[in-house]
């Protein structure tokens, strides 16, 4: 395909265009007009505040005297938004003009102990707190992904209402939304495509390290239409930072280490920025060193083959990964511009039956993945200065993925005879958004979206085609202030996509070698909702959304052994896209001391595409096959955070959700049971402790292919120490925790993990973990 290869061989040059538009536009930039500000409590300046240009999605910290600055800004009206654990957060509007730089802003903090709003990029055009989204949202911060449980940024997700776990070992767990996952739910790295090849297989892990996650936003529901198919359960989207933001100080950045006894882990990472007048440049560096981890020691039988194995770890779950990436930035009073690039490679463990002394009776399952990515990401904003464009947003990434897997196959001599399925993915991903500008009360965003996707698989089991899949769509996206109190919000777009196989002669499978294909699926998709400010302290939300993902070439053509999830993968060519219609609705109040939020929702899907166990084996193994139905799920979240002494905090959650297959009138397999949570914490600007009871009820709806499981509590326990170096002029703080996961050490199973019948939850585990952030 000579296209193609001259497609994805100039990808990243347009890419690294996007920095050089930086150059063109630092000829049209003047020095622009600035925010200042300072943040303080109680008249003692506050130190490490995070602070936010929302409109702008500029961030940065206040240094040793609470103050911070944001420069080189465009004319227009700006909201700044601050927050730092300890404390409540807090917003100002700012008008930037042509009279001169605005006053300075000043905001006093007010101590609280309940959780953090954080801003959430990735619901809308414009990053907003989410309790000011139509959509139901949730996101984590830096400090809330490192006060969390798990190794993987998916396992940190795991207490926010709505949002499970899929486990198959640590590194390649997979969030689920609202029962749903796989193709199902979007997982971006800063809103665009990750490049890899994740939802192919419960085994497959998506190449990002949590250690070096700066925050994580879920988008839950199918109102999500601004990044693309694929979004029916929702979006999570993974924000890294990998291009830099130019910063008040010279340097600053984070130095981040955590160890882990439950896995023997070792991690860490460090991002270092240097900046200039208009400039930027970032490096950065990481790594995780993890061995098998620990389950409470007992004797686990394997219900394949009866086999009792004498079990103190879950076997081939080590995780070994490094990354490395480079950016840089320039902005001015024009907007800004940058270009960022990371290396990662991972190589990590899929569980199995262990070894045993009779091979040939049960020979192990295990299997070992390599992965490796290159990602060149570009972002660039320009202010409109004619009479339509208030704002210009450009974003791309190329990514360069390869992966291969090395199932083994032992005999009774005990030798392993290694074999691979090597995968390489090439993928461009490209977004250009207009801001128009108010048209009276009407306020939106124009955006056109590419994604291409280009796929070979080699090896002696290789799956699927070589394909090409190409994704084109053009969207609206609208809101209208009806009123002080009322917003309204529509959005409408086209999507196209396409699927092409191209014959691979040096396949090992036949059918490969000569499959030659196409499928073309396009749709129009839409949303409307509506958001209500019902008291002073009572926000109400409604919205509607049909949405739309066309079938993947696996879903379509695989054909071959997967020995990494122990199944002989089988497409089906006829499948047609799922359409689905979501209704989400909330209520949400703030008062001085309580917080709360319900959210219940429903969501059908016509020609859901799920994969069942057929009955039979192909070469010993069972057949998986992809099939379509129509399915309904039902269900809600709801919290609740009581404030009854200044530092302390008393917080509830609950979740559930219940799926059918409508047309046989059964349940969908592997959803998530009816889930709890409960937490105490005390947490002022020094100090933090946290007591927590993580519960789930017994799962006994059940699925093609899916077993029973016990319902389970288990105690999570941590507390840590937030200080200022002092006589630091820029203002750099250490964060330093200790935590207990699982302190009883519990033996419980997840609905959700594909290893629940044969081996449990990780056990007791001591975490430790240190960021410096200056």
């Amino acid at each position: 395909m000579p296209g193609v290869r001259h497609l994805f061989g100039a990808a990243p040059a347009a890419i690294a265009c996007v920095a050089g538009l930086a150059a063109t536009a630092r000829a049209q930039s003047t020095n622009g007009t600035l925010i200042t500000g300072t943040v303080a409590s109680a008249r003692a300046p506050v130190v490490g505040a995070t602070v936010r240009l929302v409109e702008l999605d500029r961030v940065t910290r206040t240094d040793a005297r609470g103050e911070f600055r944001f420069a080189d800004l465009p004319r227009g009206t700006y909201r700044v938004f601050v927050i730092v654990p300890g404390f409540a957060a807090a917003s100002a509007r700012v008008v930037v003009g042509a009279a001169g730089a605005p006053a300075p802003v000043a905001f006093a903090l007010t101590p609280s102990a309940v959780p953090l709003q954080e801003v959430v990029v990735s619901a809308s055009p414009v990053a907003r707190p989410a309790a000011e989204e139509v959509q139901s949202t949730a996101s984590k911060g830096r400090v809330a992904l490192l006060d969390s449980p798990g190794a993987s940024f998916a396992e940190k997700l795991a207490d926010v209402p709505g949002v499970t776990v899929r486990q198959n070992g640590s590194a390649p767990s997979r969030p689920i939304l609202r029962g749903l996952g796989d193709n199902e739910v979007l997982v971006l790295e800063n809103g665009l495509r990750t490049g890899d090849i994740a939802t192919y297989d419960p085994a497959h892990a998506t190449p990002i390290e949590a250690i070096g996650v700066a925050q994580v936003d879920v988008v839950r529901g199918p109102a999500t239409i601004l990044y693309g198919p694929s979004t029916i359960g929702g979006v999570v989207n993974v924000i890294t930072s990998m291009i830099p933001e130019v910063a008040d100080h010279p340097l600053s950045g984070t130095v981040a280490a955590e160890g882990n006894t439950v896995n023997d882990q070792a991690a860490g990472y460090v991002n270092a920025v240097a900046s200039g007048e208009h400039q930027a440049f970032r490096l950065s560096a990481g790594g995780v060193h993890a061995q098998d981890t620990r389950i409470p020691a007992g004797v686990y039988t394997d219900p394949a083959s009866g086999a009792a194995f004498d079990l103190r770890r879950l076997p081939q779950t080590f995780d070994r990964s490094a990354e490395a990436g480079a950016g840089y930035a320039y902005q001015g009073g024009f907007g800004s511009a940058g270009v960022g690039f990371k290396h990662y490679e991972m190589n990590y463990g899929i569980p199995g039956v262990p070894p045993n002394a009779d091979f040939e009776a049960a020979p192990p399952t295990t299997s070992r993945i390599a992965q490796r990515r290159n990602t060149l990401e570009g972002r660039a904003l320009f202010a409109g200065d004619g009479a339509v464009a208030q704002q210009w947003r450009v974003t791309a990434s190329y990514n360069d993925y390869t992966h291969s897997e090395f199932p083994t196959a032992q005999d009774s001599t005990g030798v392993s005879s290694p074999q691979a399925n090597h995968f390489h993915k090439r993928e461009l991903n490209a977004v250009v958004q207009l801001q128009h500008r108010p048209v009276g009360r009407l306020t939106g965003t124009l955006g056109l979206w590419t994604d291409v996707q280009d796929l070979t698989i080699a090896g002696d089991q290789p799956l699927g085609p070589n394909s090409r899949t190409t994704g084109v769509a053009g969207y609206a996206f609208e809101e209208y202030q009806a009123d002080a109190a009322t917003r309204l919000q529509g959005a409408v777009r086209y999507d196209y996509n396409g699927i092409r196989t191209r014959p691979y002669p040096a396949s090992t499978d036949s059918v490969f070698q000569t499959l030659r294909a196409s499928r073309r699926s396009d749709a129009v998709t839409a949303s409307l909702g509506a958001i209500r400010q019902l008291t002073p302290h009572v926000t109400g939300t409604f919205s509607v959304a049909r949405s739309f993902r066309a079938p993947t070439v696996q879903e379509l053509f695989a054909n071959g052994l997967d020995a990494a999830s122990g199944t002989y993968s089988v497409g089906t060519a006829g499948l047609g896209p799922e359409t689905g219609l979501g209704v989400d609705a909330s209520l949400r109040g703030t008062f001085d001391r309580v917080t709360f939020a319900v959210s219940p929702f429903a969501n059908t899907i016509h020609h859901y595409i799920y994969g069942f166990l057929r009955g039979d084996t192909i070469q010993a193994f069972p057949v998986r096959q992809f099939a379509a139905t129509d399915a309904r799920l039902l269900g809600g979240e709801a919290s609740l955070s009581v404030q009854p002494a200044e530092h302390v905090a008393l917080g509830a959650a609950t979740d559930y959700v219940r799926a059918e297959d409508t047309d046989h009138h059964v349940p969908l397999p592997f959803i998530p049971p009816l889930r709890g949570l409960l937490r105490g914490t005390y947490e002022d600007q020094t100090y933090r402790g946290t007591v927590e009871w993580r519960l789930a009820a017994r799962q006994t709806r059940l699925g093609d292919g899916d077993t029973p499981t016990g319902g389970y509590g288990v105690v999570n326990v941590g507390a840590g120490v937030r200080f200022v170096q002092r006589g630091a002029r820029e203002g750099v703080v250490h964060h330093l925790a200790l935590h207990v996961d699982n302190v009883f050490n519990r033996v419980y199973r997840d609905n959700l993990s594909v290893i629940k019948d044969f081996l449990p939850q990780p056990g007791r585990g001591v975490r430790l973990t240190y960021e410096l952030a200056y």
